[in-house]
């Protein structure tokens, strides 16, 4: 893990074409300079915290609910269970797949449906907000139920007398929601978000097969922005700087998310 990150930070200070590696040239810290210089950096940026701002907090809010409504006993929520984490078990590269077939104007299935329902075929994929949409669409199907595995295991772990105390009072269901579930949950929420936050800031495979950071550039996420310039510029020293911002961010975001976590802990212990 260290060569590879190290590597990085060196290739970063570098004028670097990969046909040309012989003279590549140092310029310290002018690939960084010239990052926030570079609209297409700085609107993919905008669109990859556009995406974790959006799709994480409706998979957390999702996995939660589903969470409180299927923490009961027998076999078949224990088989309904089971059979909702079947999505988070494909791969990134099928679920895109699958998606842009889904969404496809001419023989997609959710445009033969709408077509039914008498709204018309729309190519959601051709126009740039819907395009965008349809990404985060198709990573909150993906990945809530990541969010409900962790949320619904930190659930079976509560102490059962305190959300019994908390209705031997007359709590309703909202007010022992986020007077007494959430605050015992939040370190387990705290640690499954910080997953699913670092897994949302290198997402590539879905989108790249959905959309290839289409049309336009309104899907151009970071991590696509980074593999056009690594492999179709073939600019290797730019590329790496902005590999080395993404790092840079994903480590100051799960700082605070972490540094929260441990502060909540010890406020409460």
């Amino acid at each position: 893990m260290i060569f590879p990150v190290i590597y990085s930070l060196y290739m970063s200070t570098f004028d670097w074409h990969l046909f040309y590696s012989a003279e590549r040239k140092f310029i310290g810290l002018g690939n960084f300079f010239q990052l926030f210089k570079d609209r297409e950096f700085l609107h993919s940026l905008w669109l990859q915290f556009g995406f974790v701002v959006i799709a994480l907090p409706i998979e957390t809010v999702i996995g939660f609910f589903v969470a409180l409504l299927l923490n009961r006993d027998g076999k078949f929520y224990a088989v309904v269970r089971s059979l909702l984490l079947l999505p988070v078990f494909i791969l990134p590269v099928i679920s895109g797949l699958t998606w842009r077939l889904l969404l496809q104007p001419e023989y997609g299935m959710v445009s033969f449906f709408l077509e039914k329902l008498g709204f018309g075929i729309k190519a959601w994929l051709a126009e740039p907000d819907f395009a965008y949409g349809m990404v985060i669409v198709q990573d909150v199907w993906r990945m809530w139920p990541f969010m409900f595995m962790f949320i619904y295991a930190g659930l079976t772990g509560l102490p059962r007398e305190i959300i019994e105390a908390a209705e031997i009072d007359g709590a309703s269901f909202w007010t022992k929601v986020f007077k007494v579930i959430l605050p015992q949950l939040r370190p387990t929420i705290a640690t499954a978000f910080l997953l699913r936050l670092v897994d949302a800031l290198r997402i590539f495979s879905e989108v790249y097969v959905m959309t290839g950071g289409g049309p336009g550039n309104a899907t151009m996420l970071l991590s696509l922005y980074i593999n056009k310039q690594a492999f179709e510029f073939f600019n290797i020293g730019y590329a790496a700087s902005m590999g080395v911002v993404l790092l840079i961010l994903a480590l100051f975001l799960s700082f605070f998310i972490v540094r929260g976590n441990v502060k909540f802990e010890g406020e409460r212990g």
